[in-house]
């Protein structure tokens, strides 16, 4: 097998949320050059690979230099690996490529949202909605009634998401009687590959365009905690309710959930 592209979420990773986020951590710890080692990690792209990194012009240039362009400058890449022979190259996009236009774009949205706020604000019903799992089972407004629901909203090629799906699996095992249900945008088919490759073992909801729009979620991943009366109880980015370095932690979500339940009025 030749040279061959990787996924599609390597080359927007970004510099949005996912490099944002590995890139301060390392930087922390004073090892910004070990910021891409995670999510080359989840492409099968190990310690064995030979990775050659490369600047707009196709010029070799040092990995640490490579980390600064893309979180210092927002640059997107793209990847090319060879299974075989156990190489990697990673290579800047220009400035006015599809990918960087489509990262403008995506950023721009996010800090819209992050100024704005969410359309749906705590205490509103959630938008009418009616979709189907994975099975075929549909899910409305009247499913979530009489529970308390905890919602992520994610979709396949966000490395955050991907990054927090064993600790939401988790979670999910260690409260059983707490309902749980996963949105996305994606195609059905895309959902399915996306639950068999990380083993994400919530109900989900696939094509949930319509819905995800109407609750003002356009960035990811997200965490919402909805009433037993169908409203809205808190809304929040993953990121911000976790302590510490990396991802979100089943102690993380147990403390949210436990809070946002505290502070609602007694009935």
């Amino acid at each position: 097998m030749g040279m061959e592209r990787a996924r599609g979420w390597l080359v927007l990773l970004g510099g949005v949320l996912a490099l944002a986020g590995f890139a301060a951590s390392a930087q922390g710890d004073g090892k910004a050059g070990t910021a891409l080692d995670p999510l080359l990690k989840m492409e099968g792209i190990d310690g064995s690979y030979a990775v050659a990194y490369r600047d707009v012009d196709g010029k070799v240039m040092a990995k640490a230099d490579f980390v600064a362009a893309v979180m210092q400058k927002s640059m997107t890449f793209d990847v090319r690996r060879d299974p075989a022979r156990r190489t990697a190259e990673l290579r800047l996009n220009a400035a006015d490529s599809v990918q960087a236009k489509e990262l403008r774009a995506q950023t721009a949205a996010m800090a819209k949202t992050s100024a704005q706020g969410h359309a749906l604000e705590p205490g509103q019903p959630l938008p009418a909605f009616r979709l189907a799992d994975l099975d075929g089972h549909v899910v409305d407004n009247a499913s979530l009634h009489g529970h308390v629901t905890l919602v992520n909203f994610f979709f396949a090629t966000c490395v955050p998401c991907i990054q927090e799906t064993p600790a939401l699996n988790a979670y999910a095992r260690a409260h059983p009687r707490m309902p749980v249900l996963a949105v996305t945008f994606d195609d059905v088919k895309t959902a399915r590959d996306y639950v068999a490759a990380h083993r994400f073992g919530w109900p989900v909801l696939a094509d949930g365009m319509d819905f995800i729009q109407a609750m003002g979620v356009d960035s990811y991943p997200q965490v919402a905690l909805v009433g037993a009366d169908g409203r809205l109880l808190d809304i929040r980015f993953s990121g911000s309710i976790h302590e510490g370095d990396g991802t979100i932690t089943p102690r993380d979500l147990d403390r949210w959930v436990a809070g946002v339940l505290a502070k609602q009025p007694a009935k």
